[in-house]
């Protein structure tokens, strides 16, 4: 039923329910299906800083960025969301302000192959084309998740870079892609 998922903005009622997805989420896919032996120490930390309510609220309320969740209107459940937002990676191409970047892109690993990564790519997508009128589209995904970098790729990605992303004191070695303005 396709009326069973609303893809909506995030507000700060949402805090909570999305603090816990993200956790979940970044859980479900680099601890238990990459098998990445973070610290406990440094997942605590890394989801203090960036994946607590307090954080998720600030980033919710944060003007210059936009969330969106995908709910499962059936149970109340947050399944899905996507962040975007001024480009902060570490590329010498990147023009801070003018460019662009996708966040976050998680699904829980139980409504995936369902669509909601790609109704939340376009709408990311749509919304960094408006505010980021003539620049590229940044993006940063784990080197070893081939099935995300595949996904970006369909939509005009290409790795240009690399860099060390720090959960806690972990470092994962990311790849950094773009998207030219002319796809947009």
């Amino acid at each position: 039923m396709v009326d069973q998922f609303v893809l909506r903005s995030a507000v700060d009622a949402d805090s909570i329910a999305l603090s816990q997805l993200r956790q979940h989420t970044f859980l479900e896919t680099f601890v238990e299906d990459f098998a990445i032996p973070y610290p406990e120490h440094d997942l605590k930390s890394y989801f203090r800083l960036s994946a607590s309510p307090e954080a998720v609220a600030s980033k919710i309320a944060d003007p210059q960025l936009a969330t969106w969740v995908m709910e499962d209107k059936t149970s109340n459940e947050l399944v899905a969301f996507a962040m975007a937002g001024p480009c902060e990676l570490p590329h010498p191409d990147v023009c801070p302000g003018e460019d662009g970047e996708l966040r976050y892109l998680f699904v829980r690993r139980d409504q995936r192959a369902r669509g909601h990564g790609k109704r939340l790519m376009n709408v990311a997508l749509t919304w960094l084309q408006e505010r980021y009128t003539k620049r590229p589209v940044w993006i940063s995904v784990w080197s070893g998740n081939l099935k995300a970098q595949k996904f970006y790729m369909a939509y005009g990605f290409n790795t240009v870079g690399d860099y060390s992303f720090h959960v806690g004191e972990w470092k994962d070695h990311e790849f950094i892609m773009r998207r030219k303005a002319h796809l947009m």
